[in-house]
């Protein structure tokens, strides 16, 4: 991403890291990464897109998003919710004067582009939601140990590379150039201060807000719809969540809104944007285009 400009908003009172890159003027891409930060055993950020922004700022105007915690963007005084989330996205686009913009957004940033197309469905040309084991349909039963027990210590690079690979169909995206912005966001400040908080409120803020956040999906679903054009983009090996759960999830928001995609990205796991980067800028890009 050398032809990205980085900057600094300051959203509410945090200071927000930003990419930004493409064709001023074109319409606008934005990009938010997946991962709870203080959680997540890998460390993710705008970093984890690969060379994903670069191909859509061919034909875009395009915008990178840190999240709350990552390593460029202030984690801030409160507790993170859903809501924290989504109206920081809110608030880095009206910071940047973008009325709508097409949001791509992976794991936990398809569920945020979920919540942000309920609450302000005006501000979503259209929605794409790659790889959203959050945001898809879920059950009772045993619990997941796909990530159970990784390597000490966590969030360092032998940690993280563990984790990326358990997500992942194959390894070969995962080099030196991941692994060391992965090591640097889990030493930074937001991060640290991430990690201190979650201690204390992830099973008792954050995860209750994503469930509410989930139910209103669904609820949705059910009743009025998503307003907003979606895709849904999976890999077809995503060892986090399976093309059926996504299919059930494509289904249930196709029923109110016609303007819905369904994609499965071949020999792909948790991350299709680095690990078939060509397929996926194909389809989404498409979806965007065709609207």
């Amino acid at each position: 991403m050398d032809d990205f400009r980085e900057q600094h908003l300051d959203v509410e009172g945090r200071r927000t890291r930003i990419l930004r890159g493409g064709r001023s003027g074109a319409p606008t891409t934005v990009l938010v990464h997946g991962g709870t930060p203080g959680v997540t055993p890998f460390c993710s950020g705008s970093f984890i897109w690969g060379t994903a922004p670069a191909r859509f700022a061919k034909t875009r105007d395009v915008v990178v998003i840190d999240l709350p915690g990552a390593a460029g963007t202030d984690f801030g005084s409160e507790a993170l919710t859903m809501t924290v989330l989504s109206m920081h996205v809110l608030g880095v686009l009206d910071g940047l004067g973008v009325q709508a913009a097409d949001y791509v957004g992976h794991d936990l940033g398809g569920l945020i582009g979920f919540d942000l197309a309920l609450s302000n469905p005006m501000r979503l040309r259209s929605l794409a939601v790659v790889a959203s084991a959050t945001a898809a349909p879920t059950a009772d039963g045993l619990d997941n140990l796909l990530l159970l027990s990784p390597p000490a210590p966590l969030w360092g690079r032998d940690s993280q590379a563990w984790a990326l690979d358990r997500l992942s169909y194959a390894h070969h995206h995962i080099d030196g150039a991941l692994l060391d912005a992965c090591v640097a966001a889990g030493q930074s400040a937001p991060y640290r201060e991430a990690v201190k908080s979650m201690r204390d409120a992830h099973a008792s803020v954050f995860a209750p807000s994503v469930a509410r956040t989930k139910y209103s999906l669904w609820e949705a679903c059910r009743n009025d719809g998503v307003k907003v054009p979606t895709q849904i983009v999976w890999g077809s090996h995503d060892p986090a969540s399976s093309r059926e759960q996504a299919f059930v999830l494509f289904t249930a928001i196709a029923k109110r809104q016609p303007a819905t995609q369904f994609h499965v990205i071949n020999r792909s796991g948790n991350f299709p944007f680095r690990e078939q980067p060509e397929a996926f800028h194909h389809v989404v890009s498409a979806f965007q285009e065709g609207l």
